[in-house]
């Protein structure tokens, strides 16, 4: 049976079996962290199986895998990256986000009666050595402290925060790449990926760090799982800075939240 029209309305199991070839992908290193959850937060909210097709055209995918896929892999559609614009400035897609509240880091003040004029101030590092909770007010504030520290700045092209770790993203020298580096300790530098479409820089600083731990609390009930467990955070600017929030049971996939840069109005998403 010849496959069916890209125009055709996707089902649940449509999307659900696209975000298992996206994770195949990303396992054997086609695609780099930002873009592959770009695209499950895509697959998420695809109207339609071309929307699905145009996620997965580009990756090679073992012919075991490719067969098994409800969708087929149909004709080489558009760029990724016009389906990725069109759903993140609809706001439904990944996201993006600020942090506000982690301030410069204090000076030592001068001594009393000292010629302030000839005296520099004494920046404190950031702790490095007490783990981060990413997840927390304290945690986000944090990452964005050791992030000021490494660069002497707080711009980002995203911003992942884990459990345990985060993930930022700045630009890199070449053109429409990246530079990755993960933050728990120091910030260290793992490699470079490709620029997701439309990435616009986001000042970490604006992010409401206060807000958006709150929604992260608040996500797994919000998206109607209150079982689950927050997998994942993505701050980016697509087209507007916003702040996405995933949610899982186990190993599946549950939904998510996009909301703004202070975790406010938020519009919860449904994977399955």
């Amino acid at each position: 049976m010849s496959p069916l029209r890209d125009s055709t309305r996707a089902r649940d199991t449509d999307r659900t079996s696209t975000r298992g070839l996206l994770r195949t992908a990303y396992d054997d290193g086609q695609l780099g962290a930002g873009e592959f959850h770009d695209r499950l937060a895509l697959a998420a909210a695809a109207d339609t199986l071309g929307d699905l097709r145009s996620l997965t055209t580009d990756l090679q995918l073992p012919a075991a895998v490719a067969s098994r896929h409800p969708i087929g892999r149909g004709r080489r559609l558009g760029a990724v990256a016009a389906v990725a614009g069109a759903a993140l400035v609809a706001g439904v897609a990944t996201l993006t986000v600020a942090v506000r509240g982690s301030g410069d880091a204090p000076s030592t003040p001068a001594a009393a009666g000292a010629d302030t004029a000839s005296v520099r101030p004494v920046t404190v590092p950031p702790d490095r050595a007490t783990p981060i909770d990413p997840f927390t007010e304290a945690g986000i504030a944090a990452v964005v402290a050791r992030y000021r520290a490494r660069f002497d700045d707080t711009l980002a092209t995203s911003l992942a925060l884990y459990p345990d770790a985060a993930r930022v993203t700045r630009r890199a020298d070449s053109p429409g790449r990246v530079d990755v580096h993960d933050v728990a300790g120091d910030v260290r530098p793992v490699g470079t990926e490709p620029s997701p479409p439309r990435a616009a820089v986001v000042d970490l600083t604006r992010i409401d760090a206060a807000g958006v731990a709150r929604l992260i609390a608040a996500a797994p009930a919000l998206v109607g799982a209150p079982a689950g467990r927050v997998g994942h955070v993505l701050v980016a600017d697509s087209g507007r800075p916003t702040v996405t929030v995933y949610v899982g049971d186990g190993n599946q996939a549950v939904g998510y939240l996009v909301a703004g840069l202070d975790g406010g109005n938020a519009l919860a998403v449904r994977s399955n």
